[in-house]
């Protein structure tokens, strides 16, 4: 039961920690890619105290976990720049709701009637919000907050594949290759401020990082 308590704290805390990126992201004056490189650069160097040789190796699904990473969270920044943070935020919540297909699909696991209804009550919130924001100027933005919850469900039914990685190798691994492929994007906008520098960093390493 302790276990469980800690769990469910630990769950709460990543919840208000990944909430906690709209306000961020709202706050700073760069390009969502920008944002995306420095946030994942400074998670990176979170990690790598924790490299341990051999604990990773090449393969299909750390490929998909990489480029899935990537997109998901650089659409997530974007969408959180086009459209209210709140929109971005519950729209990449829906990305449970791809997992149970997705697990379905894959594995064959019997999804529970509660599932479903949730899944059923999570389709009726995102057709308000769609419909919410039909003609609207952030409609661009709500379609690619949906993309980040669909990019997201893929990166976690991934982590299937990915068992035997001890976690803090492949996060450092999922961020180190985001800062590095978007580090040609943002290479023109690598100039900081104190402030964005420090906003940056404590997205990096308090609200990635430690989530």
């Amino acid at each position: 039961m302790r276990d469980e308590v800690k769990g469910r704290w630990s769950i709460l805390l990543a919840g208000i920690l990944w909430s906690l990126a709209g306000v961020f992201i709202k706050s700073l004056d760069l390009h969502p890619l920008t944002i995306v490189f420095y946030r994942s650069l400074f998670a990176a160097l979170c990690f790598f105290p924790f490299l341990r040789k051999k604990s990773w190796a090449v393969s299909l699904p750390l490929a998909v976990s990489v480029v899935s990473f990537t997109a998901a969270i650089s659409s997530f920044v974007w969408a959180n720049k086009l459209t209210t943070a709140a929109n971005a935020i519950v729209l990449q919540y829906t990305a449970p709701i791809f997992v149970f297909l997705f697990v379905r699909l894959l594995f064959r696991e019997t999804v529970s009637r509660l599932n479903w209804m949730t899944l059923a009550a999570g389709m009726v919130g995102v057709g308000v919000i769609f419909l919410g924001s039909s003609g609207e100027p952030d409609a661009p933005g709500v379609m690619v907050a949906l993309l980040s919850g669909l990019l997201f469900s893929v990166y976690m039914t991934n982590l299937r594949f990915l068992k035997g990685i001890d976690p803090r190798s492949l996060t450092l691994v999922n961020n180190m290759v985001c800062s590095l492929a978007l580090f040609p994007l943002a290479r023109s906008q690598l100039s900081l401020s104190l402030m964005e520098g420090l906003a940056l960093a404590v997205m990096g390493v308090v609200q990635l990082a430690l989530k």
